[in-house]
C-alpha cells in the first residue's frame, strides 16, 4: 500500500509547474527539439519521446540514447546534455509563434488573486524548464509579469529581472528542483515547513518529486494525464482543472 501523500498546512509557497500546468504551446517546444536534435547530430531523424513531465535536460539525455534519463548521468554525458539543451533554448522563442498555445483556464485571474490580494504568498516558478526556456514560455504568453524575482514595484526594469523559482540546470531527478526550490524559500520565509509549500502540477513525475521531500501536491489534469491517472499517485488534491480564484483561496487556506 503506498504511503499517504504528504501532509498539507496552510499555504505560505506555491511552487508552480510550467507546461501543462499554467500553459500548453501546441507542441511548439517539440518544433525546437526537433531543430535543435538535427543541428546537433548532423540531421538524424528525431527519436520518438513523450516529454511530458521529463526536464529539459531529461528529454535531452532521453533523445542522445539514455534510457535512464531520471537518473544523474557522468560528467561527459552531462556536457552533451548541456550542449543540446543550448541549441533548443536558441530555438525556442522562434518556435512558438508556429502553434497555436494558450494560456489555460483560470491561470490568470488565480495569479492576479495572488499578486493582488496576497503578496505574502510566495509563488514561484518550479519546473522542467530551463531558466531561459521557461523565460521564452512565460514572455510569449504574457504571465512573465507573474514570477518576477525583482520587485514588482519595478515594472519599468521588468526585463532585467530573471523569473524567480528553481529550474532545470542538468540531469537530476525532479525532486531535486523541489529540493531546491523549498532551501530558498526557507530563505525567503523562516520556519517554512514542506506542508506549507504546494506545488501544482500536472503529471506524475510532479507528484513524485514534491512526494520525496515532502511537499503535498495540486495535481490539475490540465494536459495528457487523466483525472485518474493523477490520482492514482496519491496528490493531496485532484482537480480537473485549476480552481478559480476563489475555491483556490480556500484550497491554500486548508
Amino acid at each position: 500500500m503506498p504511503p499517504p501523500p504528504p501532509a498539507k498546512l496552510p499555504t505560505r509557497a506555491l511552487f508552480w509547474d510550467i507546461d501543462g500546468t499554467l500553459l500548453v504551446t501546441g507542441r511548439a517546444g517539440m518544433i525546437a527539439w526537433e531543430r535543435a536534435f538535427a543541428a546537433f547530430t548532423g540531421g538524424r531523424a528525431f527519436p520518438a519521446v513523450r516529454p511530458d513531465g521529463l526536464t529539459d535536460h531529461q528529454i535531452a539525455a532521453w533523445v542522445l540514447g539514455n534510457p535512464s534519463p531520471y537518473e544523474t548521468p557522468g560528467e561527459d554525458e552531462q556536457t552533451a546534455v548541456a550542449g543540446l539543451v543550448a541549441l533548443y533554448e536558441a530555438e525556442l522563442a522562434g518556435a512558438l509563434p508556429l502553434r497555436q498555445g494558450r494560456v489555460l483556464e483560470n491561470v490568470r485571474p488565480v495569479l492576479e488573486w495572488v499578486k493582488d490580494a496576497r503578496p505574502e504568498l510566495l509563488s514561484w516558478l518550479v519546473t522542467g524548464n530551463t531558466l531561459a526556456g521557461g523565460t521564452a514560455k512565460l514572455r510569449h504568453y504574457g504571465l512573465s509579469e507573474f514570477f518576477r524575482s525583482g520587485s514588482l514595484a519595478d515594472q519599468g526594469q521588468a526585463q532585467a529581472y530573471p523569473l524567480a523559482g528553481s529550474f532545470s540546470s542538468r540531469v537530476e531527478p525532479r525532486s531535486n528542483i523541489v529540493r531546491r526550490a523549498l532551501q530558498m524559500a526557507q530563505a525567503r520565509l523562516p520556519g517554512l515547513r514542506a506542508g506549507e509549500a504546494l506545488v501544482i502540477g500536472d503529471t506524475p513525475h510532479d507528484i513524485e518529486g514534491a512526494h520525496a521531500i515532502g511537499v503535498p501536491v495540486l495535481a490539475v489534469a490540465t494536459n495528457t494525464h487523466s483525472l485518474d491517472e493523477l490520482a492514482a499517485h496519491h496528490p493531496w488534491h485532484a482537480v480537473a482543472v485549476l480552481p478559480d480564484a476563489d475555491e483556490f483561496r480556500r484550497l491554500v487556506g486548508r
